[in-house]
């Protein structure tokens, strides 16, 4: 009996050794696009989240597939004291010229947040069609009294910062913005005497490589 009861176990632990080894492998997650720039004042780090899968391994939801969320990390040069307003931010496409701020958490997740597309009615009737601007627009219907979803109370936790610091800050902005290449995204800071322009690239997995 006892022969017969190590023979069992020997043979079922072949069986799981096989079926372990036939089972699929989970493709490696490409590395998330980042890129940096400065200008007189500060240094700009960003890592973008460009499509539904990456936001939802940032956040653990998608938003719908409706926002681009870069994860930004802004360090002041020489201890200079740098005011951060998220209305310096701008992300722009060279695909079809949309360009748009980002949004504090109640617009992206507050009860009744709608994303709309705006035309502004030139050129085909198909989002991006030639001649056509297409802008997001979030309708927010009036709130009641109770407290915040936990998504939006998420959002708000990781939101970037604003007010002035001269020690490096860290956070999110919400771009509602969708379906965009990475190559023809480039993100916008400050005005026009010191601006910071950032464009990304792609960096793709190679077979049977996974990213560190």
């Amino acid at each position: 009996m006892t022969g017969r009861v190590r023979l069992a176990g020997i043979f079922s632990a072949i069986f799981s050794a096989l079926f372990l080894a036939a089972a699929p492998k989970e493709a490696p997650k490409p590395p998330i696009p980042s890129a940096e720039g400065e200008n007189e004042d500060l240094i700009l780090q960003v890592k973008l989240y460009t499509d539904g899968d990456a936001v939802k391994q940032l956040l653990g939801d998608d938003l719908g597939g409706h926002y681009i969320v870069a994860d930004v990390r802004v360090e002041p040069k020489y201890g200079k004291d740098v005011a951060l307003d998220r209305d310096d931010f701008v992300l722009r496409t060279d695909h079809d010229g949309e360009k748009t701020h980002s949004y504090v958490a109640s617009q992206v997740a507050g009860t009744g947040a709608v994303v709309k597309l705006k035309s502004d009615g030139r050129g085909r009737s198909s989002p991006g069609g030639p001649g056509e601007t297409i802008t997001a627009q979030v309708v927010v219907k009036e709130q009641s009294d109770k407290e915040p979803n936990p998504l939006e109370k998420l959002l708000t936790e990781r939101i970037l910062p604003e007010g002035k610091s001269t020690v490096p800050v860290s956070g999110l902005l919400y771009f509602p913005m969708e379906k965009q290449k990475l190559k023809d995204l480039e993100l916008v800071y400050g005005d026009a005497g010191n601006r910071i322009r950032i464009r990304f690239v792609e960096h793709r997995v190679r077979a049977g490589k996974i990213p560190k």
